[in-house]
């Protein structure tokens, strides 16, 4: 399957596991869990690279390195800490993944229509945003169609996805590469948890005229707020400076956790990571996690729910 419909096709289960119509219509507001950070876990690593915290139970201790969701395309980090503490690590923990079998790619092929827009999508915009969906469209491509025969919010998707693209952002990195790293020197590695497409998608097959604007909206303003916002966010994540890592502009990742199955999924997903790593506390020695940085240090996020077991977390040196 070529490349840009596979990613094509992540963006848009991406965008459909979150939309539930029933919770959209029954349940209040979410809250957006990942908006607050923990400040005293905010702190600047003086070990050279990346920081790290620590996770221990009596006989245990696990090293969690807090990750963004991309890196701009042949950034230098330190890997020295990294490389010495997969040495013997009983296991590598990584974020949760969403996975699709080979009979499921019909199924997501013909979920396509229900994010297609009947007419073009900037028609339906209210005239602030279609204004600036206008303006930043160009600058994403040469295509005067592009993104408007979708939905708004599957629009505002695509559009993060090329502008990320466009910066030179690789996605799933760090994390892919430090998976690579752990299955080279011989270390077990395992999600935090793992979710199936298809009966997520299948949960979602309408509500998008209320989300779409708004979500049009945050992904405009990622784009808005350009590369180097993000490429200096990720300099100060490489050298341990969270306050930088955590300053790049929130685009879809706002947008998504301010639905109600996005609320809900991000939810699981803290449960799920913490769950995996009380479980790995459990074997003496040490393992290694690798967490998205708002998923572990936001207000009821992973490592406040770790403490709140009963086990000690100690922020980088």
């Amino acid at each position: 399957m070529p490349g840009s419909l596979v990613r094509r096709l992540g963006w848009l289960v991406l965008a459909a596991i979150l939309i539930s119509p029933a919770l959209a219509e029954a349940a209040p507001p979410p809250v957006d869990r990942e908006a607050t950070i923990v400040d005293e876990l905010v702190v600047t690593s003086a070990a050279g690279g990346p920081a790290w915290w620590r996770v221990s139970s009596a006989t245990t201790t696990i090293y969690v390195m807090g990750v963004p969701e991309a890196l701009p395309k042949g950034l230098k980090w330190d890997q020295t800490l990294l490389r010495r503490r997969l040495v013997d690590a009983n296991v590598l923990i990584g974020p949760p993944i969403v996975t699709a079998g080979l009979g499921d790619v019909f199924a997501l092929i013909n979920a396509r229509k229900h994010f297609r827009s009947r007419g073009r999508m900037e028609d339906t915009l209210p005239p602030g945003l279609r204004a600036r969906f206008l303006a930043d469209r160009p600058a994403l491509t040469s295509d005067t169609r592009a993104y408007s025969g979708w939905t708004p919010l599957v629009a505002g998707l695509l559009m993060v996805s090329d502008f990320r693209k466009k910066a030179g952002l690789e996605p799933r990195e760090p994390a892919g590469m430090i998976t690579r790293l752990a299955r080279d020197k011989g270390v077990k590695v395992i999600p935090a948890g793992s979710y199936r497409a298809v009966p997520l998608l299948k949960a979602a097959e309408a509500g998008l005229t209320a989300s779409g604007p708004t979500c049009l909206t945050d992904a405009l303003d990622e784009i808005d707020a350009g590369a180097a916002r993000v490429k200096t966010a990720a300099q100060g994540w490489a050298r341990g400076d969270v306050a930088a890592a955590l300053s790049a502009q929130r685009g879809y990742e706002k947008c998504l956790n301010s639905l109600p199955e996005g609320a809900d999924l991000v939810s699981r997903s803290m449960n799920d990571t913490t769950d995996t790593l009380a479980k790995a506390l459990i074997t003496p020695g040490h393992s290694v996690a690798v967490v998205n940085l708002r998923t572990l240090l936001a207000q009821g996020g992973v490592l406040q729910r770790l403490q709140a077991r009963g086990y000690k977390v100690t922020r980088p040196e």
